[in-house]
């Protein structure tokens, strides 16, 4: 037993939590190692003493020492916090707990404290809790942020939808125009104003080019790009794109060296879309190689799994840092004049399109691309080589609308003439344009005037009745029209028994995807982008007027 009691009297001597043993009035019993070091004074000065002086000011519920002291007594109070204000030390803050330990042998009953010091753990929760807070409202500027660079990008989207618009009304009108003097009256004008002419035709050729880029990258953005997969051979897309560029090649003395195997696997994907990433890697090969320098590019098949197509060229290179943001829209790397040739700007400067496009294509297929450059150094040219990495099994579902082509093609195998169709058809078919854009109609009814009879109307008021009155052979109308708009009027003509049948296709600036596709979802059999050139528009009748003339066999 002496042993035993050894033993527990050393535990509770040593162990980490302060002990106190008052008394009902709170005098000092006894108190162990820790509650001397939590006091910072000797047990026996306090043995004997009460606890008051070394207790802080504003305690529980404002009760006093006394009161506390009762409140335990009573069993009221098991539990509670407090500040220590020790000897020559900072104050410190304890979690304090009591319990009776009964009588002692003069029948006064006695109480155990025991003090846990708990300053650093409230501490700390201050401090997780102010970080708490701070990161509560990060996490607020973020939400607000996230909802205005929605909203942003909302704008962003809508402006360029109605800049696109704009845009490309005027260039109907440059394009249209300059196509109907170059095709047609070339003996009429003077040389001069002929080349002029075609100037005008070439640049509003490059700057619808740069819309469409524009509307690429939206749709990127947005993850709607929209593709026309096919089976197609990798290494003959790519040399008809080299062949495409050889006007610019020749001029710089620069040499494309393929690399390819003699029978590649077919690809699923995009044909058109895979030009553009072949014609940019090329451009771009070109723009920034010295003359007389060769381009290499390689298509390599890893076992059944992907192709890995290398465009190496050894031209001014691309330092570290730029390498990061070189497929960021609008970021334009390099500088042409490094090579110091004369024929440096034959692209111009560009707009920082053109790898942004990339990326989204080749990612769009299921694959990656990369870069690979020493970095520029001066008079020197280290060169760059860009990897494309594309899976040999389409790695993404193509979806049903995704194989519709928004893009009018040019088939000059396929392109119908005037007279084909006025042997083929044996009335004159009437089409009516329902299109505020005068300018547009005007030169849609240059083209056709030969062929068809041209009705025009400016409201879709004005077109309906036409439509009802004299039941033309195809509809071409704006979606954007005032009073009623495109979506409604051809949501009409559907609805209605005598033209229902009748073929209607857009005719429109607008080539954003939910614009195509409240085209369609109102009830539209195609769709004319605008600009236009005469041939493809004529195209797009005449299958609309054969595809009549099919169903019409049928029924």
């Amino acid at each position: 037993m002496q042993q035993d009691t050894s033993l527990f009297a050393r535990i509770i001597e040593k162990t980490p939590v302060g002990i106190v043993v008052v008394t009902a009035s709170g005098i000092v019993r006894f108190m162990n190692c820790c509650a001397e070091q939590l006091f910072n004074v000797k047990r026996e000065t306090l043995i004997g003493n009460s606890l008051e002086p070394f207790i802080g000011v504003e305690q529980h519920d404002g009760a006093t020492w006394e009161q506390m002291i009762r409140h335990m007594a009573t069993g009221e109070l098991t539990e509670t916090t407090l500040m220590l204000q020790p000897i020559d030390r900072d104050d410190t803050m304890c979690k304090i707990t009591l319990f009776s330990l009964g009588k002692d042998t003069d029948d006064a009953e006695q109480f155990v404290l025991t003090f846990r010091d708990i300053t650093q753990e409230i501490l700390f929760n201050e401090q997780i809790e102010k970080k708490n807070l701070e990161m509560a409202k990060m996490n607020s500027e973020l939400i607000r942020w996230n909802a205005e660079l929605k909203r942003v990008s909302e704008l962003k989207s809508n402006f360029l939808s109605i800049a696109s618009h704009e845009l490309k009304t005027p260039l109907t009108s440059i394009k249209g125009y300059s196509d109907i003097i170059i095709d047609n009256m070339r003996d009429r004008i003077d040389e001069g104003v002929y080349r002029m002419i075609e100037s005008i035709n070439r640049a509003a050729d490059r700057l619808h080019k740069v819309v469409n880029s524009i509307l690429d990258v939206t749709r990127i953005e947005q993850k709607r790009l929209r593709l026309k997969p096919e089976m197609l051979d990798l290494g003959a897309v790519a040399k008809d794109c080299i062949d495409d560029l050889t006007q610019f090649s020749q001029k710089r003395g620069i040499t494309f060296n393929c690399s390819f195997p003699a029978v590649l696997p077919q690809f699923y994907g995009d044909k058109m879309r895979l030009q553009q990433v072949f014609t940019n890697l090329f451009s771009n090969a070109i723009k920034f190689s010295p003359d007389g320098s060769p381009v290499k590019v390689t298509i390599a098949v890893e076992g059944e799994e992907r192709f890995h197509i290398t465009v190496h060229d050894q031209g001014v290179g691309i330092n570290k840092e730029e390498q990061r943001n070189i497929f960021d829209a609008f970021y334009e790397v390099g500088n042409a004049n490094r090579h110091s040739t004369d024929f440096s700007k034959f692209m111009g400067g560009g707009t920082g399109l053109g790898l942004s496009i990339v990326k989204g294509i080749v990612e769009r297929h299921g694959g990656r691309i990369w870069v690979e450059s020493e970095g520029v150094r001066e008079g020197e040219f280290p060169g760059s080589t860009f990897h494309v990495m594309l899976p040999q099994h389409a790695e993404i579902g193509w979806d049903d609308d995704e194989t519709k082509t928004l893009i009018v093609e040019r088939d000059d195998d396929k392109a119908v003439d005037l007279e084909k169709i006025t042997e083929m058809i044996n009335e004159k078919p009437v089409i009516l344009f329902i299109d505020s854009d005068r300018e547009a109609v005007e030169i849609a009814r240059m083209v056709l005037e030969n062929a068809f009879e041209v009705l025009v109307a400016e409201t879709g008021e004005i077109g309906l009745a036409l439509a009802f009155s004299r039941h033309p052979s195809v509809i071409l109308m704006d979606s954007y029209l005032p009073g009623l708009d495109g979506y409604r009027i051809c949501r009409i003509l559907r609805s209605q028994d005598e033209t229902r049948d009748i073929p209607i296709a857009f005719f429109s600036a607008g080539t954003q995807n939910t614009e195509i596709q409240k085209c369609f979802a109102s009830g539209a059999d195609d769709f004319v982008v605008k600009p236009f050139s005469g041939r493809e528009l004529v195209d797009k009748i005449w299958r609309l007027l054969m595809k009549k003339k099919e169903e019409d066999t049928f029924k």
